[in-house]
């Protein structure tokens, strides 16, 4: 229940804590203030960064491969070892440990990229115009064949995304 007496020691306590500055802790129980860093601030980084003009790997790769060796080794001298867990393995249906194994040994197969030239590649520019007038001519000319008036060129409509469904 509260008396005369707490509300008294309670309003005082609130007004002590106004005027206290520190908000009633000590100096020496606060913790350091450290600043805010904002996102993507390197400055929290920079200690452990290497300086400019120093190599972060300064012996660069190394020449020789013991890995690519020891596979090479593992499938050279177990062949038939190989040839029953590689048909162990894809009996299971996975074929991934051989295949790391393979290409660390021999290196990954290459990959070729056929490109194609289109016939119009070696066309320029104002023959694929002089192209459009003949075949925009030959247009105006079946249209006014079947009946149609046509008084200017037809013009090219953008291909809306429904148009580019339809074969």
């Amino acid at each position: 229940m509260k008396t005369a007496r707490s509300v008294e020691e309670m309003a005082e306590k609130k007004r002590a804590k106004k005027d206290d500055d520190d908000g009633g802790i000590s100096p020496q129980l606060r913790p350091p203030v450290t600043p805010k860093f904002k996102q993507r601030d390197a400055t929290r980084i920079q200690q452990w960064q290497f300086p400019k003009g120093v190599s972060g790997n300064p012996g660069g790769v190394p020449k020789h491969d013991v890995a690519a060796e020891l596979a090479r080794a593992i499938i050279e001298g177990n062949k038939e070892l190989i040839y029953k867990a590689f048909v162990k393995v894809l009996s299971k249906g996975n074929a991934y440990c051989l295949q790391v194994l393979a290409d660390r040994g021999y290196g990954k197969l290459k990959e070729t990229v056929r490109h194609e030239r289109g016939p119009l590649d070696d066309v320029s520019t104002p023959d694929l115009e002089e192209q459009i007038q003949v075949l925009q001519e030959k247009l105006i000319a079946s249209l006014r064949e079947q009946g149609y008036v046509v008084t200017k060129p037809p013009q090219l409509l953008p291909a809306t995304s429904d148009d580019s469904k339809v074969q």
